[in-house]
């Protein structure tokens, strides 16, 4: 019997704050039983990439499901989360397979579906319609989250899947340095809610080839309202909403499927019934204000679809005047009054960004092994970049930039630590950052090395960004 590792890559988009990944789980030295090992990067909180919380780690069940080359069903196995090691962390590993794969068979892994799929007559064409996930519209964040991944059994090259989950992350903020107008005066977390409007109300659990799903869609009806980040004693449930991807850009819902916006360039004209968010000024004695946010991306100038696995993260930077005075007119115009920046992810796996630019890393487990026989050879620990708005064509002169390698732990009087580069040097291509133990001219104990754990330092501008990795020695 054999073991399958799987990836679940959370690739979300976020805002502003300084991030740390720490290592996950050691990848298992027996080659003869591989295990299904699960990884779920966090998503920290910055323009593109956020904390994971622990409820968007969990998986309640997984369903392991094979598949020929025709795309039929070959066998199913059904996992409980309470046989998943690590279950809520960024790495776990599932227990051992009553099957065993065949070499160029399809495995795919569903988590958190509806229970008591339909196992006898699914296909790879018809998951969606075998296994479906609630069609409420929405989630909280305390419930485990529908994933979805899929790979080719090939041992050569290992045992993991990468898996996204099938809805999106909402959140708003106040920015760092937000002006409120004098006529306002009193806009803050502490009394400011939203509620998220016209969206999606079904999904699908597998993910189209290309583009975003337009599955069973219904309306989504005004949910409980939700808050800005920094209001005080909030949860994760007070602040997170997960809605279903959505063509938003240019479709409405209207109880049924998508209905195309009625305008010529629907993508690029506000349309008051498409997705938006209302923001809710509770004025104390006074009547209660209104602001309406879109999904739109002012530099594109188009409205943006909701892809599932994002996060969308507003930040409020600027309030010109107050609100409207009724929910109904807030709706029927634009936010004019109200100013905030809204970014999305690219896929990359951690994101640190102030707002202007941002860094952007992309690696796997954190973990740098090395092989004995060779350890003075550098190791790749993470690949990384600089990201510029449009508007910026190059970093400011003078804009500090810098990659150091912080202490390794535990310190070994006689290791030595060779660190390339020293910038970030690209824009949209990421370079390599890797790390060389000990060269030949400085021996190393090999032996005591092991597991040792070290941080890459990123700084660009005001921001600082944190990778932490681990030696492992095969």
């Amino acid at each position: 019997m054999k073991r399958i590792a799987f990836l679940l890559a959370i690739f979300y988009c976020l805002m502003s704050c300084n991030n740390e990944v720490m290592n996950g789980l050691d990848k298992p030295t027996d080659d003869t039983k591989p295990q299904i090992e699960l990884i779920m990067p966090d998503a920290e909180l910055v323009h593109l990439y956020s904390t994971a919380t622990e409820s968007e780690n969990t998986i309640d069940t997984v369903w392991v499901l094979a598949f020929n080359g025709s795309g039929a069903k070959l066998w199913v196995e059904k996992i409980p989360g309470s046989q998943i090691t690590n279950n809520g962390y960024a790495s776990q590993l599932l227990p051992k397979l009553t099957h065993e794969p065949n070499l160029g068979e399809t495995i795919v892994c569903i988590a958190n579906v509806d229970p008591n799929p339909d196992t006898v007559n699914v296909s790879y064409s018809s998951i969606n319609s075998y296994f479906t996930i609630q069609s409420k519209g929405y989630y909280y964040g305390a419930e485990s989250l529908p994933m979805y991944g899929e790979f080719v059994w090939q041992p050569a090259t290992g045992y993991t899947c990468e898996m996204t989950r099938a809805v999106a992350k909402i959140q708003i903020q106040m920015g760092t340095g937000v002006s409120i107008a004098d006529s306002i005066g009193n806009f803050s977390a502490e009394n400011v809610s939203y509620k998220i409007y016209r969206g999606g109300g079904a999904g699908t659990i597998q993910p189209p080839t290309s583009g975003v799903s337009s599955g069973g869609y219904q309306y989504l009806p005004p949910i409980e309202p939700r808050y800005l980040l920094q209001k005080e004693n909030v949860t994760e449930q007070d602040i997170n909403t997960y809605i279903f991807e959505f063509p938003s850009s240019t479709h409405i819902a209207s109880g049924g499927p998508p209905t195309l916006i009625p305008l010529a360039n629907p993508a690029d004209s506000f349309y008051d019934e498409r997705l938006h968010i209302i923001l809710e000024k509770d004025n104390g004695s006074a009547p209660t204000t209104y602001y309406r946010l879109d999904f739109y991306n002012p530099v594109t100038k188009k409205f943006l679809d909701i892809q599932r696995n994002h996060h969308y993260i507003f930040t409020i930077n600027e309030v010109r005047s107050e609100g409207y005075r009724t929910i109904e007119e807030a709706k029927l115009n634009p936010g004019s009054n109200i100013e905030y920046t809204i970014e999305i992810g690219d896929g990359a796996t951690r994101v640190a960004s102030n707002g202007q630019y941002a860094i952007v890393t992309t690696g796997g487990l954190d973990t740098v092994v090395f092989n004995i026989s060779a350890y003075d050879a550098p190791e790749t620990v993470v690949y990384a970049r600089f990201q510029l708005p449009a508007e910026m064509s190059s970093l400011a002169s003078g804009t500090y930039n810098s990659i150091e390698l912080q202490s390794i732990t535990p310190t070994y009087s006689n290791a030595y630590y060779d660190l390339s580069p020293s910038v970030l040097t690209n824009v949209n291509t990421p370079i390599t950052v890797k790390v060389r133990p000990a060269p030949a001219s400085k021996p190393l104990d090999v032996v005591t090395f092991d597991d040792a754990t070290g941080v890459l330092i990123f700084r660009l501008g005001n921001i600082k960004h944190q990778v932490y990795f681990k030696f492992t020695m095969n």
